[in-house]
């Protein structure tokens, strides 16, 4: 019956087709990708990418619904050279979650190996309207801007990655994208 109180007409109704089940990762499995996940970070934080991408691999194998996992193996890809087939997993995870962070952040990183430098910086900036406080793209920036020869633009994003965490000054003391600017009195007060 509808608001009026008057039965409602019989109509032939197609028949709804209940929306299919998504499928539930076995919380082992979950598990077990998780710990080849946390294990490859480490790997590729050690800079033994071949060993990371392996270490992804299991993971993706145990679920390949952890998303996470596609953009940690695409950028040890393009540090390994794969550039085409490390942004296409970093793509993967952003065509599933468009705002995920660490994903923003890898492209941005697979452009600025590839010295697609404009690319690179769209990338940044939007890693930066993700999280405001993302150190090293604001740092990513700033070398972007130092290869480009800006010197204030440069020194405008060092310095907020400064604000936000200090240890940049050393890493910026050692990096050659400062070079031409290390005799600068700005420089120098920003990285003491």
């Amino acid at each position: 019956p509808g608001c009026s109180g008057k039965p409602a007409p019989e109509t032939k109704s197609q028949s709804v087709q209940p929306l299919p089940a998504v499928p539930q990762t076995d919380p082992a499995k979950a598990a077990e990708s998780e710990k080849f996940f946390v294990q490859g970070l480490k790997l590729y934080e050690q800079y033994e990418y071949r060993e990371a991408v392996a270490s992804f691999d299991k993971a993706i194998a145990a679920d390949p619904a952890n998303t996470k996992v596609y953009t940690a193996k695409g950028i040890a890809l393009c540090f390994e050279g794969d550039y085409a087939g490390g942004i296409a997993l970093i793509q993967k995870t952003l065509d599933s979650k468009p705002g995920y962070v660490p994903a923003l952040y890898d492209m941005a990183m697979a452009y600025k190996l590839q010295n697609q430098l404009d690319q690179s910086l769209y990338w940044f900036e939007k890693t930066i309207q993700g999280d405001p406080k993302n150190t090293w793209s604001y740092y990513g920036i700033a070398t972007i801007y130092a290869d480009k020869g800006k010197t204030q633009e440069s020194l405008k994003y060092l310095t907020k990655a400064i604000e936000l965490d200090s240890g940049v000054k050393a890493v910026a003391k050692e990096q050659d994208h400062f070079a031409a600017m290390r005799k600068l009195a700005e420089f120098q007060a920003l990285v003491k």
